[in-house]
């Protein structure tokens, strides 16, 4: 298919001009082939993604969190140089979408995050409203920590780290769903109405106010969270356009070294 007609498709899909004030440069990034064929998908557009996507013969990687950012140093240099060259000396067309991805009703990151916990009601944070980005879920049987913490694991192939003094067996009904850096979410509620937050990093602001609060906050790190929504969409590609498409997986947070 014809690069406009992806972009065009992806514009309209994601209702990317809702999100005017997302400081990610949504859309087109990097100008490559004139006909896409072949769609890799990753969470980051960092060197390693461009190359996995290259080797697998990719015409267009499609990210989340893509090069271009506003009010960023627009100097080609370092690293970020490489990773243009990488992309221009493949011809590889650079797409990324950042709050549309992340708050997509359907196939959105928070929207996965929401799936995942099971049978249950789900909706924006501020019911009805896509600008709050964060999603709630209010599950029909409570499930433990143990099991969330399992599921998380199992299921974003991460380790999860959990705010709270509860034990494994405490049952949470009630989440708040923020892919990335959710922690906000608990920051500005003097008295959160939900059990726990699945997020993917916080601060120690967050820590303090969910401590405080007695809220339990499951932490996944910001890559697992925000790595499915870019999945989804490279699936409904690949069926709605016969596209081949190839997701790229890095399980970066799960291999970090920690000394004590």
């Amino acid at each position: 298919m014809q690069r406009s007609k992806l972009i065009n498709y992806l514009d309209e899909y994601l209702q990317a001009k809702d999100f005017a004030y997302d400081p990610s440069v949504n859309g087109l990034q990097i100008e490559g082939f004139d006909e896409v064929e072949v769609v890799a998908t990753s969470a980051d557009a960092s060197l390693d993604s461009i190359d996995a996507a290259c080797e697998l013969g990719a015409d267009t990687l499609i990210v989340h969190h893509g090069l271009l950012w506003q009010g960023d140093d627009r100097s080609i240099t370092g690293t970020f140089k490489d990773r243009v060259n990488a992309a221009l000396e493949a011809n590889l067309n650079l797409i990324a979408y950042h709050l549309p991805l992340d708050a997509h009703p359907k196939i959105g990151n928070n929207a996965f995050l929401c799936l995942l916990l099971g049978d249950g009601f789900s909706d924006y944070i501020v019911k009805g409203d896509k600008s709050s980005i964060a999603m709630r879920k209010v599950l029909n049987k409570p499930k433990s920590v143990g099991e969330i913490c399992a599921l998380l694991c199992k299921k974003l192939d991460c380790r999860v780290g959990i705010v709270g003094n509860v034990s494994e067996d405490f049952l949470l009904n009630d989440f708040a769903v923020c892919s990335g850096s959710g922690g906000s979410v608990i920051d500005k509620c003097r008295s959160p109405s939900f059990d726990a937050l699945i997020t993917g990093e916080i601060n120690e602001q967050t820590y303090n106010a969910a401590i405080e609060s007695g809220t339990v906050v499951f932490i996944v790190g910001h890559h697992a969270s925000e790595q499915d929504g870019v999945r989804l969409l490279g699936e409904n590609l690949a069926k709605t356009f016969n596209l081949t498409h190839h997701h790229l997986h890095f399980a970066y947070e799960k291999n970090i070294a920690w000394f004590e």
